[in-house]
C-alpha cells in the first residue's frame, strides 16, 4: 500500500501545472534511438494479468509521419487546414497528457494520388528528428528546417527544390525522415548531381553534397561496418555506404528499386545489408567487406517475390534473422522471419493477433516484438526462428495504422490516419519500501525541501519517478482534493529529494508512491 505523512506549513496552496514526462527515455528519430527499430527498454509480458493500459488517446489530422518521443514531448507531422487550404504542420504534444503544446506551418500540403484509399486520409511521410533542444523536419517538398523544441520557433530553413532550379521532388512526394548523427543532418535532397547531402545541424549549411543517386522514399540508415561508421542510403540506382564527414563513396551495390516507390530504410546487422522494395520488385541482401582501403558488396542475392518484399515497413533484426511484414499477393499479406545468411523466409505467418497485419509495422523492445497491425491491434511477439509465438494481444487503434510506433519511458505511442496514442507497457517494478518523510526550509530565495528515505532500507534509483508531492487546504481531504504538486525529485545514496516554492498560507502536502 502507498504510505504517505500530510505536512502542514503556513503556506498558500500549490496549483499543479501540467507535468511532463521525465526525458530519461527517448525515442528521438525514425527507427528508434538506435536507428534500427529497437530500444533496449524492457516491457510487461504478463498482459492476460495484467493488461497495457490506455494512458490517453486524440483524435489526430491526417498524415503517415511516424511520433518521436523526447523530453516529455511528442512531435509529429500532419496536414491541417489554415490559411484557406490544406497545409503541412510540425506539432508537439504533452507525453503525458496528449495535449498540444505548440503546431508550425512548414509547407503546402496537396496530395491527391492514394490510389485505392480516400485522399482525405493522406498526409505527410516523413519523421521529425529530435536532437538536443531542436526538432529537425524533412516536408513533402524538400524543405528541412530546424525548429525549438520547446516552443516550434524556427531556428533556420533550407528548400531543396529552390536550389538549384530543376530540383524536384519524386511521385507521391518526400517520404524519407533526416537522419541526425554528429554533427550533421543527412539527407537526398534531389539536387541533380550532388543529390545525397550533408548539413550542419547547427546553421543549416551544406557540409558536402554529391553523386547523382536518385531519391528513393527511403530513409538513410546509420552504421558501423568492419569498425568504420558510414550513412546507407537506398536510391534509383541501388545501395550506397558513404563516409560521414566526406562523402566518399565506400561501396556500392547496384540495381533497380522500385520506380513507383521504394520506401524500407535498409536495414544493417553486422556486415550484411538488406534492402526491399514492393511493386513486383522483392529484396536485396549483401554482404559488405573490406577491400583495398574501401569496401565490396559481395555474396548478393536479389529474390524477385512477393513474399520477399516489404512495402514500407522496415523489418527489425534480432539474431541473424529479419522479422518483418512482406506482401504474398493481396490481401495476403504476411509476418514473416527472414534468415540473412541463409537468404530465405524460415517461416511466414497470415495471422497475426486477431487478424492479418495488413501494411502494419514491426519494433522491438526489451528484446521482444511489438507488431501493430494495419488495423489497430498490438500484438506481442516472442522471437523465435523456427515458429510464431504470440504472447499477447490488445486492441489500440482504428482507421489504417500505416505509421511506425515508438518506445519510450515504458509507453508505446502509436498513430493512425486519424488518432495517437499512449500505452502504458512499463514492467512492474518491486514495490518501493514503507517510506519516511520530512520537510523543511532551504536555499535562498527560500523554499520547502522534502526529503524521503525507506524505512528499511534505501530507496532504488527509480524512486524518482515514482514519488507523487501533493498538497491540499484541509483536512482530513478525500483523494480527489489532492492537488498534484510540480516536483522532480532525485535520489541520491538511497534518499529522494525535491524542492516547491516556499507557500505563503496553510497548505498540507503528502509524499506517496504512484498509483
Amino acid at each position: 500500500m502507498a504510505c504517505f505523512r500530510p505536512f502542514r506549513h503556513p503556506a498558500a496552496a500549490l496549483l499543479a501545472a501540467g507535468l511532463l514526462l521525465p526525458a530519461a527515455a527517448a525515442w528521438p528519430q525514425y527507427r528508434g534511438p538506435q536507428h534500427d527499430g529497437s530500444t533496449p527498454e524492457t516491457l510487461r509480458t504478463n498482459w492476460t494479468a495484467r493488461p497495457p493500459v490506455l494512458v490517453w488517446k486524440r483524435p489526430l489530422e491526417p498524415g503517415w509521419s511516424s511520433p518521436v518521443v523526447a523530453d516529455g514531448r511528442v512531435f509529429t507531422q500532419l496536414r491541417r487546414f489554415a490559411r484557406g487550404g490544406q497545409r503541412e504542420f510540425a506539432v508537439a504534444l504533452n507525453a503525458a497528457t496528449g495535449q498540444e503544446l505548440w503546431a508550425r506551418e512548414v509547407d503546402d500540403a496537396s496530395y491527391d494520388n492514394l490510389a485505392g484509399y480516400d485522399d482525405n486520409l493522406d498526409g505527410p511521410r516523413s519523421t521529425p528528428s529530435v536532437d538536443g533542444d531542436r526538432v529537425y523536419v524533412f516536408t513533402s517538398h524538400l524543405k528541412l528546417l530546424a525548429l525549438r523544441a520547446d516552443n516550434g520557433a524556427v531556428l533556420w530553413q533550407r528548400d531543396f527544390m529552390a536550389e538549384p532550379p530543376g530540383t524536384s521532388v519524386i511521385a507521391w512526394q518526400n517520404a524519407a525522415s533526416p537522419l541526425v548523427m554528429g554533427d550533421f543532418i543527412y539527407v537526398n535532397g534531389n539536387v541533380p548531381g550532388q543529390r545525397l547531402a550533408a548539413v550542419r545541424k547547427a546553421d543549416g549549411v551544406t557540409a558536402w553534397a554529391r553523386h547523382d543517386l536518385g531519391m528513393t522514399h527511403a530513409t538513410p540508415a546509420w552504421a558501423v561496418i568492419a569498425g568504420a561508421p558510414q550513412v546507407v542510403f537506398v536510391t534509383a540506382q541501388g545501395l550506397a555506404g558513404l563516409a560521414p564527414a566526406s562523402g566518399d563513396v565506400l561501396w556500392r551495390y547496384v540495381f533497380t528499386p522500385s520506380s513507383t516507390s521504394t520506401a524500407v530504410t535498409p536495414v544493417v546487422a553486422g556486415d550484411r545489408v538488406y534492402a526491399s522494395a514492393a511493386y513486383g520488385r522483392g529484396s536485396w541482401n549483401a554482404r559488405i567487406v573490406p577491400a583495398g582501403g574501401a569496401f565490396s558488396a559481395v555474396e548478393t542475392q536479389y529474390r524477385q517475390a512477393t513474399e520477399f518484399q516489404n512495402h514500407w515497413a522496415t523489418p527489425v533484426h534480432h539474431e541473424g534473422v529479419l522479422y518483418g511484414i512482406v506482401e504474398r499477393g493481396a490481401p495476403a499479406r504476411s509476418l514473416v522471419c527472414y534468415d540473412l545468411a541463409g537468404r530465405t523466409n524460415r517461416w511466414r505467418t497470415t495471422a497475426v493477433g486477431s487478424g492479418s497485419p495488413g501494411f502494419g509495422s514491426v519494433i522491438k523492445a526489451g528484446g521482444l516484438l511489438l507488431v501493430l497491425t494495419e488495423e489497430g491491434e498490438l500484438v506481442l511477439v516472442q522471437p523465435d526462428p523456427e515458429r510464431y509465438v504470440e504472447l499477447g494481444r490488445f486492441p489500440l487503434l482504428t482507421r489504417h495504422c500505416w505509421n511506425n510506433p515508438a518506445f519510450s519511458g515504458g509507453r508505446l505511442y502509436a498513430r493512425s490516419s486519424a488518432e495517437l496514442a499512449a500505452l502504458d507497457l512499463a514492467p512492474e517494478a518491486a514495490p518501493l519500501p514503507p517510506l519516511a518523510v520530512s520537510a523543511g526550509l532551504a536555499g535562498e530565495p527560500r523554499a520547502l525541501r522534502f526529503s524521503v528515505t525507506g524505512q528499511d532500507r534505501p530507496l532504488p534509483a527509480d524512486a524518482a519517478g515514482r514519488l507523487e508531492l501533493a498538497s491540499t487546504s484541509a483536512l482530513p481531504a478525500a483523494d480527489a482534493a489532492w492537488t498534484p504538486v510540480t516536483a522532480a525529485f532525485t535520489v541520491q545514496d538511497g534518499v529522494a529529494e525535491a524542492s516547491v516554492p516556499l507557500p505563503g498560507g496553510d497548505t498540507f502536502f503528502r509524499v506517496r508512491t504512484r498509483p
